[in-house]
């Protein structure tokens, strides 16, 4: 316990220093990484750029609840909140965007003018940045291929012209630091419900996560609007995923029954 808290205070000092630099030379990083698309560029980050959307991150993370339950609670505690203290962020600063104080700005999806810090997708990209760490080993891929989706689409927002990297930086480092708190809190939760039955194990335990599911992947299928828009085939593609995934645990689940 006290060598992961002693890992997570040193991880912390060292996002804390990186943040300098990149607030001094913020414009400067922003011009470099916007400057650089291309074609294949703004189809890849367009897409990927979409999983940092509210909605896709939640239906995400009901997906994960279905199989470890404290941890996706962690995740969704850790969403919540971090999104509440972002916008509670950009009301106090109202920092201007981009395209609201740079010319020949390269934006994917709507020119967006003011709140830019911090960056919500980003924040939203650091809780799970930190939940595919912690949900597989580091030898197993899929934990490096959920952290470089979220990275990505993290540095999509600053490729798309909606945000400047500090903005993003302070974005992931809020959502994890959200998520390892919570993570924390919630792992520590007593496993006794009622009647000497764990709350883990009890129906509602995989019935309330699956009917959220339900309703989110309906709403994200049925004309919701991602951001940014240049992601709308995730609008199709992450409710199919999920539904599949919501099948698979009630085959596994009554298969065992």
């Amino acid at each position: 316990m006290h060598a992961a808290c002693y890992r997570g205070a040193l991880f912390g000092a060292y996002f804390l220093l990186a943040a300098v630099p990149i607030g001094v030379w913020n414009q400067t990083l922003f011009n470099l990484i916007n400057a650089a698309h291309s074609t294949w560029g703004d189809a890849l980050l367009g897409f990927i750029s979409g999983f940092g959307d509210g909605l896709v991150i939640a239906l995400i993370i009901s997906c994960v609840m279905l199989f470890r339950l404290r941890l996706g609670i962690a995740a969704l505690l850790g969403f919540i909140t971090s999104g509440l203290i972002a916008q509670l962020l950009k009301r106090v600063f109202d920092m201007p965007r981009p395209p609201a104080v740079l010319e020949n700005v390269h934006v994917l999806g709507a020119a967006l003018q003011s709140h830019s810090f911090p960056s919500g997708h980003a924040t939203s990209c650091g809780v799970m940045m930190l939940l595919a760490l912690l949900l597989w080993r580091r030898d197993q891929w899929q934990m490096w291929a959920g952290v470089v989706v979220f990275v990505l689409a993290a540095y999509g927002r600053v490729y798309g012209g909606v945000h400047f990297p500090f903005d993003v930086w302070v974005g992931v480092g809020l959502g994890m630091f959200c998520m390892s708190v919570a993570k924390h809190w919630v792992m520590r939760w007593p496993e006794i419900m009622w009647q000497k039955r764990t709350w883990e194990t009890s129906e509602w335990a995989w019935k309330v996560p699956a009917v959220i599911l339900m309703i989110e992947a309906a709403v994200l299928g049925l004309g919701y609007k991602i951001q940014p828009s240049t992601a709308d085939m995730l609008t199709l593609f992450v409710p199919v995923a999920a539904l599949f995934v919501l099948m698979q645990f009630w085959k596994r689940k009554f298969s065992s029954v």
